[in-house]
């Protein structure tokens, strides 16, 4: 940063560069002060002393720096132009120094700061004045990176920077590796994985730099990345059981790794282990020789050693298969097979000097029986005899001290059979139709049959068996014999022979219906049962084939057809022989109903119409118009009314199935006349309204209907001179109604019309489209009412807190819209509310405002709802006191709203209302009387009470 400070007056200028960084900026203020003293206020020349007319101050300026940073000093020249010479004055704050310089250095962070020069020329007093607004800066200082104290090779890590500033830092990271730039980044944190596997660190620096003074800061972090890849173990791939073997796991991993091997559900540590291999299983308990039970043993077993980062946690692994070498193994003593009832012996062979032997049987200890023998050192076990049950897995488990060997499988198999020859298959069989029959029985190996019946024979465990020659019975004989054991035995089968199936019936309707179900029905006489199969076809189509005794049949899709054969196949179970029977149906259908002719018509003309439909095997059609049936497929149809839309219906019946379908046209009825408004207002109570009878052409009369009822010219329904036009002076509601003109063209002849009232003479009559006129009005008689009841009145009581229905009522069309205001303030826009008052104020006013939007007319209800209140400040006003025969009057008052009845107590009774008079007549010293106020609408009462004393006057006292 450069400063450069101008010197006015001075016999020489000085520019003073100083070269800051973000630490300082100081200016030599002794050449500047010393330059400021050599300052002359006059000049002398050769002729002596020459005199200047006082000036100044004028163009006072401060030059320095915009921007100050905190603990950092400055300094500041002030120059004016002035004559004799002027005086320097500072203000900073609540500090005043002097001198055209001024040294800056701030120690407290502050929004800005302002800096005041006040010029003052010595000779004349004058003064002039500058301010210069100095933005204040701070730092950056503090800074210092957050984050994790590793990276992570492929996982993204996040750091954050800080440093003190102000108003505010701006932050900058650089990524490095090895002093190559990796990435950059701007923001306060940052995210990132290390650049590749490789990396073993990588360097952070965060730059915080002032966003106004733009000084910065900077520091840089180094992490170290932790990572694990390329896992092996060396292996000898091969073991054998009973001994210990040696196994290193390999890993690139930084900066370490634990290991963790895992063998046959065991646990081992280190990146090296030795691991003996034994069984499979562990050893559970010696209770006696016999009492020990292995797992199952498998030849090939998995070693997996798992490496995890010290730092990271991240972990990889990997798995070698051992082949395991067995030395122990089981075999026979002989080469004889094993045949159940005979003997038999398996040896243990492979064990030096075994200390003991245990034999299992599907991995579970062999006991000795009465038909298994053990030697003396149980080397050889023995079978006297075998038997079936026999069949397993052999081993023997031997301890030649530690560890204990389990020796390979020997899986004996005892030859034995047959037993249990079984013949499956028909009992019954149907001549000339073929069976299967499959001869089984328990046999190892496997047995060899023999057929035979009659005089024939077949071998094999399956028969194909056809019967042609009718006979009762069949005796079928299997004969199973061991080809080992040379053992055969027998089984005898005793055969039925039927002929065929009988009797065939199918049932249902006489004929079917397009579009509804028809169920049918097959049966017949089987042995020993039917399956039953349907085919429905039509004019040489299969329509349907089915399964089952009973079938539904729907041939909606199909209704064009006219022949339908319903056909039942019944088929035995055992022989397939079948027989068929079949239906021949009509179908009778009924669809694509259509009306052709004209949809447009006109009144007087006459039309045809023609309805249609698929039908088979034929149909009746009715028509219906205007409330009247026709009958048969064509219609002559004369228009002879008016009605803008009719239906014509027509409806086609089946004559067979009797179902019907119809169709609908809709006849719009043409007219050349038509009655219309004379313009856009719609039709308002009070206002005048004109309808026009228009039409292409020039009618010979025209005559006006309101209801098809002749109008008539009145007060306020005038026509024009050719009746085309009707117009209303005012309307009134009962205007409303549909008006049409009828309008005679032609030749002069008389039409009676028994729909309308008018008779009309002339030619042709056409009754126009009608203008249905609705007249708008209200609002009138906008009432407040309560639910069911009559209109509430200028003031409506109601309970504090109680909640009343109200409805705000009036004559109106269309509906009024409606808008309630309470206490002045808008309440609802419904018709009805529920309205509870507000407390306080006791009265306030409830108002509606029905509003027409047609009419644009506006009618509204008040009223004032009243809380009731009272009676509070119950008093008696009269005398004071009582002269005896003196009549004296008294009234009772209340605050009480709406209104109180009073009742008086006086001598032990009662008297109503607000005033009464009273006369003593006895000789006593006082009198009590009592004022009770009631509400007339709560029924509250409140009293008041005053005792009257009595004064005879007249009385001597004796």
């Amino acid at each position: 940063m450069v400063l450069l400070v101008r010197i006015v007056g001075c016999c020489c200028c000085w520019t003073v560069c100083s070269s800051m960084d973000h630490h300082s900026a100081a200016l030599p203020s002794l050449l500047l002060l010393a330059c400021l003293a050599g300052f002359s206020t006059s000049e002398t020349g050769a002729g002596g002393s020459v005199g200047e007319t006082s000036y100044g101050p004028s163009s006072v300026e401060i030059d320095g720096v915009n921007v100050v940073t905190v603990g950092i000093p400055y300094y500041f020249e002030c120059t004016a132009s002035c004559f004799p010479g002027c005086k320097y004055s500072w203000t900073r704050g609540n500090v005043t120094t002097q001198g055209p310089v001024l040294s800056l250095q701030l120690l407290h962070t502050m929004p800005t700061e302002t800096l005041t020069c006040t010029v003052v020329n010595t000779a004349t007093g004058g003064s002039a004045s500058v301010q210069k607004t100095l933005q204040v800066t701070a730092g950056p200082s503090n800074i210092q990176i957050s984050g994790p104290t590793y990276l992570t090779d492929g996982v993204a890590s996040t750091f954050s920077c800080s440093a003190s500033c102000y108003p505010s830092c701006s932050y900058t990271w650089t990524v490095s590796w090895e002093g190559q730039q990796l990435s950059s980044h701007e923001g306060e944190s940052i995210s990132f994985a290390p650049y590749q596997s490789t990396v073993i660190a990588e360097t952070l620096m965060c730059v915080a730099q002032d966003t106004v003074s733009h000084l910065f800061i900077s520091t840089t972090l180094t992490r170290p990345v932790a990572s694990v890849s390329g896992i092996s173990i060396e292996s000898p791939g091969t073991v054998t059981m009973g001994k210990t073997y040696a196994f290193t796991c390999n890993v690139a991993c930084y900066p370490s790794c634990s290991f963790t091997w895992d063998y046959m559900g065991k646990t081992f540590q280190g990146d090296q282990t030795e691991i003996p291999i034994l069984h499979k299983g562990e050893r559970r308990k010696f209770v006696s020789h016999q009492d020990i039970t292995f797992s199952e043993y498998s030849k090939i077993e998995h070693l997996t050693c798992v490496a995890t980062n010290s730092i990271s946690g991240a972990s990889i692994n990997t798995t070698v298969e051992l082949t395991v070498i067995d030395p122990i193994s089981v075999r026979a003593t002989s080469e004889a097979l094993p045949i159940a009832g005979k003997s038999f012996s398996l040896q243990c062979v492979g064990s030096q000097n075994p200390a003991s032997i245990t034999w299992l049987k599907n991995k579970q200890p062999v006991s000795a029986s009465q038909t298994v023998h053990f030697s003396p050192d149980n080397v050889t076990m023995t079978f006297g005899p075998l038997l079936q049950a026999d069949d397993g897995s052999y081993q023997c488990v031997v301890a030649e001290g530690e560890p204990i060997i389990q020796s390979s499988v020997y899986e004996m198999q005892v030859n034995y059979g047959p037993s249990s020859v079984v013949i499956t298959g028909v009992d019954t069989m149907t001549l000339g139709m073929t069976y299967e029959f499959e001869c089984s029985a328990s046999c190892y190996p496997a047995c060899q049959f023999t057929w035979s019946w009659g005089e024939e024979t077949s071998p094999g465990p399956k028969l194909i068996l056809q019967l042609e020659e009718p006979e009762q019975t069949q005796n079928l004989t299997c004969t199973a014999l061991n080809p080992t054991t040379e053992t055969s035995v027998a089984a005898q089968k005793t055969l039925h022979v039927i002929d065929g199936p009988t009797n065939i019936h199918v049932r249902g309707p006489a004929f079917l219906t397009a579009g509804v179900e028809s169920n049918f029905t097959c049966s017949a006489d089987c042995h020993p049962s039917c399956n039953f199969s349907w085919i429905v076809s039509a004019d040489e189509q299969t329509l349907l084939v089915a399964q089952g005794s009973t079938i539904s049949v729907d041939l909606s899709a199909n209704a064009s057809l006219s022949d339908v054969s319903v056909e039942c196949k019944a088929q035995e179970t055992l022989s397939h022989l079948y027989i068929e029977n079949n239906l021949q149906l009509q179908l009778a259908s009924l669809s694509n109903i259509n009306i052709a002719g004209d949809s447009a018509v006109a009144i007087g003309s006459e039309y045809t119409y023609r309805c249609s439909a698929v039908c088979a095997p034929s149909c009746d059609f009715t028509w219906r118009f205007m409330g009247k049936i026709f009958e048969g497929d064509q219609l002559d149809l004369t228009i002879s009314d008016y009605s803008k839309i009719e239906p014509l219906t027509c409806e086609a019946k089946n004559t067979l199935s009797n179902t019907t379908i119809t169709a609908t046209v809709n006849l719009t009825v043409t007219d050349p006349f038509s009655v219309r408004a004379s313009s856009q207002a719609p039709p308002v109570a009070g206002r005048p309204f004109a309808l026009l009878c228009e039409g292409p052409q020039e009618p010979d009369s025209i005559t006006w209907l309101k209801n098809k009822n002749q109008m008539l010219a009145s007060e306020r329904v005038q026509f024009s001179p050719d009746n085309t036009t009707i117009t209303f002076s005012f309307l009134v509601r009962e205007d409303d109604g549909l008006y049409q003109c009828l309008v005679v063209e032609g030749e002069n002849r008389t039409i009676h019309d028994n729909t309308l009232v008018v008779v009309v003479e002339g030619g042709v009559p056409n009754l126009s489209v009608g203008y249905l006129m609705e007249v708008n009005y209200g609002p009138n008689e906008v009432l407040i009412e309560k639910a069911n009841e009559l209109p509430v009145g200028e003031v409506m009581l109601v309970q504090p807190g109680s909640t009343t229905e109200l409805q705000c009522s009036s004559q109106c069309f269309p509906a009024c819209l409606i808008t309630w205001f309470y206490q002045g303030t808008t309440l609802s826009t419904n018709a009805s509310i529920s309205f509870t008052p507000v407390i306080p104020p006791y009265a306030a006013a409830l108002s509606c405002i029905a509003s027409n939007p047609v009419t644009g007319q506006n009618g509204s209800a008040m009223t004032t709802v009243e809380v009731p209140d009272g009676p509070t400040n119950v008093v008696i006003g009269g005398p004071a006191a009582l002269e005896i025969g003196v009549t004296a009057s008294f009234t009772c008052s209340a605050e009480c709203s709406p209104s109180c009845t009073f009742t008086w107590t006086l001598y032990g009774g009662t008297m109503t209302g607000s005033v009464i008079d009273i006369t003593v007549n006895r000789h006593v010293s006082s009198e009590s009387i009592s004022c009770q106020a009631e509400n007339t609408f709560t029924g509250q009462t409140a009293t008041a009470n005053e005792t009257l004393s009595v004064s005879d006057p007249h009385w001597c006292g004796c």
